[in-house]
C-alpha cells in the first residue's frame, strides 16, 4: 500500500483568520491602554490640585493673602498688571516660587517662609497655553509674572481669588437654594480649573463647568 504524506502547510484563510484575531486584541489593548492613561491623567490632575490648594493655603497663613490672579508683565512691588485672555497662573507661580518680587533669596515680606511648592521647570507654560516651556527654552527677558503651572494636558492651569471673582470671572454657582446668599463657588477662597482633555472650558461665569473641566471646586458628578 502506497502511503502520501498529509499537507502541513497553514492556508491563506487561517493565515487571515490570525491576522483578524491579531487585530481585535490589538485594537482592544489600545483602547484599554487609552483609558487607563486618561484616567491616570486626570488623577494627576486632581492630585496636582490638591497640593496646590495646599500651598496657597500655608502662604495665606504665613502672609495674610492669597496670591494674586492671573499672569503679567510686572511683579512687586510694581503695579501687578495682568493680560492675556486666558489668565493662567503665572502670579501664582511667582508667589509661591519666590516671593512676589521674584526674589527668594530676599523675598518681599519676611514673613514670606517658601517656597511653598516644588514643580519641574519642564512642566511651566506660558499663561496662554501657546508653549510649553522647557529650561532651554525659557528667554531670559521672559516675565515671570507670565510662565505658569501647566497641567497634564499641556495648559495653564487657571486660578482666580475669592477677592477678583466679580472683576475677572469667577464661576458662579447655578441658580439654586444657596443663590440668595453666595453667588460664587468657594466664595471666599479660590478657584483652581484645569480645562481637561479638551484644553478648552466654558466663558465667565461658567468656567470650569464644561464636562471634562477638573476643578477644586465642582465635578459633573455632584
Amino acid at each position: 500500500m502506497r502511503l502520501t504524506s498529509r499537507h502541513t502547510g497553514v492556508t491563506l484563510i487561517e493565515l487571515l483568520v490570525v491576522v483578524l484575531i491579531i487585530s481585535v486584541i490589538s485594537t482592544i489593548a489600545t483602547g484599554v491602554y487609552t483609558q487607563q492613561l486618561g484616567k491616570a491623567r486626570e488623577a494627576k490632575t486632581r492630585q496636582e490640585i490638591r497640593t496646590l490648594e495646599v500651598a496657597i493655603n500655608q502662604y495665606k497663613v504665613d502672609t495674610g493673602q492669597f496670591p494674586p490672579t492671573g499672569s503679567g508683565n510686572t511683579l512687586a512691588p510694581d503695579s501687578l498688571v495682568t493680560t492675556g485672555t486666558y489668565q493662567g497662573s503665572g502670579y501664582l507661580a511667582v508667589a509661591l516660587r519666590s516671593s512676589l518680587n521674584g526674589n527668594l533669596q530676599d523675598p518681599l515680606s519676611n514673613r514670606w517662609r517658601g517656597p511653598y511648592i516644588e514643580w519641574d521647570i519642564n512642566r511651566m507654560g506660558f499663561y496662554n497655553g501657546t508653549t510649553v516651556v522647557t529650561a532651554d527654552q525659557l528667554p531670559a527677558d521672559t516675565p515671570l509674572g507670565n510662565i505658569s503651572f501647566v497641567d497634564p494636558y499641556g495648559m495653564p492651569y487657571f486660578y482666580i481669588r475669592s477677592d477678583d471673582y466679580a472683576a475677572r470671572g469667577g464661576t458662579e454657582l447655578p441658580d439654586g437654594p444657596f443663590a440668595a446668599s453666595e453667588i460664587y463657588f468657594n466664595p471666599s477662597t479660590f478657584q483652581i480649573i484645569s480645562f481637561g482633555p479638551s484644553r478648552q472650558s466654558l466663558n465667565p461665569p461658567e468656567r470650569g463647568l464644561a464636562p471634562d473641566d477638573i476643578t477644586n471646586f465642582y465635578s459633573p458628578a455632584q
